[in-house]
């Protein structure tokens, strides 16, 4: 290190000059330094006076950070500016930059001459100060009539930014960083994590950043600043390093985490849109499984339905092989609207839990050869059931395949066809449907009076199966069977579901059932769906009331809710009784308890229609009820000894 103390000819100046490069001459930087210190300081400030002192040293620190520059001339000409600030890492470099980049922000200025210093003025200041000075060159009058507007507010933004790292890179974001800058700024930023906290973050953290920089667009980097870009990076490392400590404790458990990131994405610096990202975490449990932004969005929009994802927002990071995923997607509200505190918090608190129903299975879809024996024999069941000209049509649906991504079903329908009436066919291409008739064969099976034919037309028709899937996206082939038969209704007239009375009756307990639950069925569409049809005996679906089916669906929400699966015991489970009903929900309900419990059962001689049962798995854990119907205070009180006797 090099250090001077020199005697100004015309006033005592106390400076101490920094170099530390030996290899280099000093004496002329020395001499530049000194020279800028006379340039920007108050000549009274450098004279030192001890009875003055203390005084000095206060309106040395009210001068700091000093920004000035040279008068305009008449182009061409120079332009200096010089700076005197507090020393600062990269201060110089922000003083640079934002007198080369924008003080003319449609092209760069031609710099001519650059010089910057480290310097100690010990009685003024006990800290270390940078001064610098930049010369830029002005060729045209068009060129010194913007350089006059930019730069007052050009100095302000110097004064702010070398006084603080935020202010400077929140400036240079707000004008429009290049991405080699916002890199470093994010680079910084994550180097500051470890420092900070280092019991969160390890050295693997910057191996996940330069894979996210590495494989996000520009254009994702462009529009969003550096401190968003490194939450994404530190929260996808925390994410993915819980997952992996959670699956190896317990791998054969689905572990979801959510992070959510309320933001605003700048488009222009007069135009920003709010935002919100979400960030998930999940791993998988089978081979087949697979969770992509389709079914993100899906089960965002039944909390907020008027959302859309941010086009090129989507960040998927999965290693071949791995068993784990995270998943980054923003979306945006319709118009520009923020989005809600308590809308954030209602899919924080719901999100998780409903998440592990939308994971979607692939399966491989099934062929199975048609079986032309069973349509004969629907053939002559059909005209068996038609004995008068009143008689009402008859038809049978039967499914067939999945085709790509059509559902295909198999209907047979018999009729009174009168002379002269047009054939079904026709009748298909008269009415406005989606229904594709794709014909097959039509039978004529005697007649009725001798005058009006019975005839049987089969034919084959194709469904778009994305109209019936649900949240895990199955297709929902019970929707799918009734929107054809409320087609063919439409088509034919009224018509009787030969092959689908039971699957009707379902139809309308489920729906009674949907109706009494009201907003509670909506947020628990799929499990409701899920619990009704595991319900057995399976004729019970068809005849039971809606009343206690709405209590022991009531009973298994509030078993499988989060907070009281944390604190509930081994063992634990729910019952109530009154004098006609006993219900009873059993959390942890495996196939051991399950068999056991079924044999004990046997000895209680309970008749099937008076006991009905369901078993399911909500979210990994097996559950189990009951709903025994007797007003026999006596068999009541066996069946839950039997119970605690089991569990």
């Amino acid at each position: 290190m090099y250090e001077d103390s020199i005697v100004h000819s015309e006033q005592q100046l106390e400076f101490e000059f920094e170099f530390n490069c030996p290899f280099i001459e000093a004496e002329y930087y020395r001499d530049g330094a000194q020279d800028l210190i006379h340039r920007l300081v108050p000549a009274d400030l450098l004279e030192s006076s001890p009875h003055l002192l203390p005084m000095q040293r206060a309106q040395f620190a009210d001068l700091l950070p000093q920004v000035c520059s040279s008068d305009l001339s008449r182009a061409p000409c120079s332009l200096s500016i010089l700076l005197l600030c507090k020393f600062r890492q990269n201060a110089c470099n922000f003083f640079y930059d934002m007198v080369s980049r924008w003080l003319l922000p449609t092209r760069r200025v031609n710099v001519e001459l650059f010089f910057a210093s480290d310097v100690r003025l010990p009685h003024l200041c006990d800290d270390l100060l940078s001064v610098a000075e930049i010369v830029v060159h002005i060729k045209s009058s068009q060129e010194l009539e913007e350089v006059r507007r930019n730069l007052k507010s050009i100095q302000t933004e110097i004064r702010l930014g070398v006084v603080s790292n935020y202010h400077a890179r929140r400036i240079l974001e707000f004008k429009g960083l290049s991405t080699d800058g916002k890199t470093a700024m994010i680079q910084d930023k994550i180097g500051s994590l470890i420092q900070s906290h280092s019991k969160d973050f390890d050295r693997g953290i910057f191996s996940q950043m330069q894979h996210f920089l590495v494989t996000c667009r520009e254009d994702f980097k462009k529009v969003r600043d550096y401190h968003h870009i490194s939450r994404i990076i530190s929260n996808i490392h925390s994410v993915q390093k819980w997952l992996k400590q959670n699956i190896e404790a317990l791998p054969n458990k689905r572990h979801v985490m959510l992070k959510f990131f309320k933001t605003r994405l700048t488009e222009s610096p007069q135009k920003e849109k709010p935002v919100l990202g979400v960030l998930v975490g999940l791993n998988f449990l089978r081979e087949h499984e697979i969770f992509d932004k389709s079914h993100l969005i899906d089960a965002i929009r039944r909390h907020i339905p008027q959302i859309k994802p941010v086009e090129g927002s989507l960040i998927v990071d999965r290693e071949e092989g791995s068993s784990l995923m995270t998943l980054y997607v923003e979306v945006e509200k319709n118009q520009g609207v923020d989005f809600a505190l308590d809308e954030v918090q209602r899919l924080r608190s719901t999100l998780p839990d409903q998440l592990q129903t939308h994971i979607e299975q692939l399966t491989h879809p099934i062929f199975m050869p048609r079986n032309e024996e069973e349509v004969l024999r629907n053939i002559m069941s059909l005209s068996r059931q038609i004995r008068y000209v009143s008689d009402t049509p008859q038809v049978i649906i039967s499914f067939d395949e999945q085709k790509g991504s059509d559902l295909c079903f198999t209907i047979i329908a018999l009729r009174i066809h009168a002379e002269g009436a047009p054939s079904l066919q026709e009748m298909f291409v008269q009415a406005k449907t989606d229904l594709a008739f794709i014909p097959d064969r039509v039978r004529r099976l005697g007649s009725v009076r001798r005058k009006y034919a019975k005839e049987a037309t089969v034919f084959r028709t194709l469904v778009a199966n994305h109209l019936f899937l649900r949240p895990d996206h199955s297709v929902d082939l019970y929707k799918a069977r009734q929107y054809v038969l409320g087609e063919l209704t439409q088509i034919i007239g009224e018509v009787r579901d030969f092959n689908g009375g039971m699957i009707l009756k379902q139809n309308e307990l489920l729906d009674h059932l949907k109706l009494s639950l009201g907003k509670t069925a909506e947020h628990h569409n799929l499990l409701l769906e899920q619990f009704f049809y595991s319900l057995m005996p399976m004729e019970m679906r068809s005849v039971l009331e809606t009343d206690p089916l709405k209590q022991l669906f009531l009973m298994l929400i509030q078993a499988s809710k989060p907070d009281l699966k944390q604190r509930r015991k081994v063992g634990d489970w729910l019952f109530k009784q009154d004098n006609r009903r006993l219900f009873a929900v059993i959390p942890d309900f495996d196939s051991t308890k399950k068999g056991a419990l079924a044999s004990k059962m046997e000895e209680l001689q309970i008749p099937n229609h008076k006991l009905v049962s369901f078993h399911l798995t909500l979210q990994d854990i097996p559950f189990g009820g009951y709903l025994l119907f007797s007003e026999d205070k006596a068999l009541k009180d066996k069946f839950l000894r039997v119970l605690e006797s089991v569990l």
